[in-house]
């Protein structure tokens, strides 16, 4: 008799626990329902808000940021070429201050040339 009131008892326990994960799976499912709902109460909040930008102050901003990118070259292009007539400047400089230098370079050379000729003709 004891076993048979203990196997009893443990098919109720089994019962209980299979009606209890029943319960759990119910719940879960409910749970990533109510879940699954938010989310595209979200989406659908966020697409009705984006749609809301997307109309006159959308294009006003694209406008303006597209006038200021233009804005933003044409100051580059100001500059670079500024920068390069500065560096040409400076370049030109450079090269008639070479020019001097060798031009002073070859003098001395010839002067010391033509005052070794003088000593070994003496």
């Amino acid at each position: 008799m004891n076993k048979l009131a203990s196997l009893v008892l443990l098919g109720c326990v089994a019962l209980t626990g299979c009606e209890d994960a029943n319960e759990v799976k119910k719940d879960a499912s409910e749970a990533k329902a109510d879940v699954q709902e938010a989310l595209t109460d979200a989406w659908n909040d966020v697409k009705e808000t984006t749609n809301e930008f997307k109309g006159e102050s959308l294009d006003e901003l694209l406008s303006e940021s597209k006038k200021l990118g233009l804005n933003m070259y044409d100051d580059g292009k100001e500059v670079a070429l500024d920068a390069w007539l500065e560096s040409k400047e400076a370049a030109g400089e450079l090269t008639e201050k070479t020019k001097q230098k060798a031009q002073e370079l070859a003098a001395e050379l010839r002067e010391a040339r033509e005052k070794r000729e003088q000593e070994k003709n003496n």
